[in-house]
């Protein structure tokens, strides 16, 4: 069997073990905001956002032992952009997705001051172990602080009609999650694997790799969760996974990575893509009009978005 015949084949059950594992862990993530009593936002930008976020876990604190600090950095940075143009694009272009701007422009303004942290801690051509624990900490708090303004009043009687309409347990909801976590981190590896085996055989760099191809396999699962909750209607897990996804790679992915062992990399190379990271999280909180107590990530802006990232992609090339 050839490389390039292997490469197809992981890609293809790649795709399999994302399809299912994103749907599965939107019903187990539903379950569990019903049964904890805990708001959809709040479980998107929680379990969903970090079991969706394993793979740029995996594969930047493995990068970062192994040396090889470049696709550590962008892995993080280019998904977080991924994230933004890329999935929220598409699913916006698919379907629209209402916003509680209450909730998405504080969580939104989260996001973009962790992206502005992290860019200010890499002026120094890298991250040290202190910072990587000091932007992990900032998880910490961020995660407490979520999960106490998310409780759902217990006297809300629409909670109480779901918790009996759709009575999944804890356990199984918490299996159900597991399981479709590692299907989703299995799922990207493969993905990640065939595709960058077809990128090396045509001469593209570590930095373009980690930007676009590692970046988006990655990402995968994050595209597939989002996908399914906006298909079923969940669009407060679709945006809360996103949100939640970049901030657990700022502060949590390179955190964790940094304090195991130090990131060097040249900052000059990763400047113009950190700014971009922004923008786009910037060109996020803008499109659903925060100014209004309602807003809307309509299919105009989800275009806009995937055309930028579009864009960005192909200047790597």
């Amino acid at each position: 069997m050839t490389g390039t015949l292997w490469a197809v084949i992981q890609l293809l059950a790649g795709f399999v073990l994302l399809y299912f594992g994103g749907d599965w862990l939107v019903n187990g993530g539903v379950a569990l905001a019903r049964r904890f009593r805990l708001s959809p936002l709040v479980i998107g930008m929680t379990i969903v956002a970090f079991g969706t976020s394993a793979p740029e876990l995996l594969v930047s604190m493995t990068s970062a032992i192994k040396g090889s600090a470049g696709i550590a950095m962008g892995n993080v940075v280019g998904s977080n952009i991924a994230n933004i143009g890329l999935i929220l694009g598409l699913t916006a272009m698919l379907c629209p997705i209402p916003t509680q701007n209450g909730k998405i422009l504080g969580n939104g303004l989260v996001m973009i001051l962790a992206s502005v942290l992290v860019f200010v801690f890499s002026l120094n051509n890298g991250l040290s172990g202190i910072e990587g624990l000091i932007l992990f900490a900032c998880l910490i708090v961020f995660t407490v602080v979520s999960i106490r303004k998310g409780r759902i009043n217990n006297q809300d009687e629409s909670v109480e009609q779901e918790l009996q309409s759709k009575p999944m347990s804890v356990l199984a909801a918490i299996l159900l999650v597991a399981l479709s976590c590692a299907m989703l981190a299995f799922g990207a590896d493969f993905m990640v694997d065939g595709a960058t085996t077809i990128a090396q055989a045509i001469g593209v760099s570590d930095k373009v790799i980690g930007l676009t191809v590692v970046a988006l396999g990655t990402s995968l699962p994050e595209l597939a969760a989002s996908l399914a909750a906006a298909i079923k209607k969940q669009m407060d897990i679709s945006i809360g996974n996103i949100i939640g996804s970049n901030i657990f790679n700022l502060l949590c992915v390179l955190g964790v990575s940094a304090s195991i062992k130090p990131i060097g990399f040249d900052f000059t190379q990763y400047r113009t893509d950190f700014i971009i990271m922004i923008l786009f999280s910037a060109a996020l909180l803008l499109f659903t009009s925060p100014w209004k107590k309602q807003g809307r990530l309509g299919r105009i802006a989800g275009i806009v978005l995937f055309l930028a990232y579009c864009a960005y992609a192909y200047s790597l090339y």
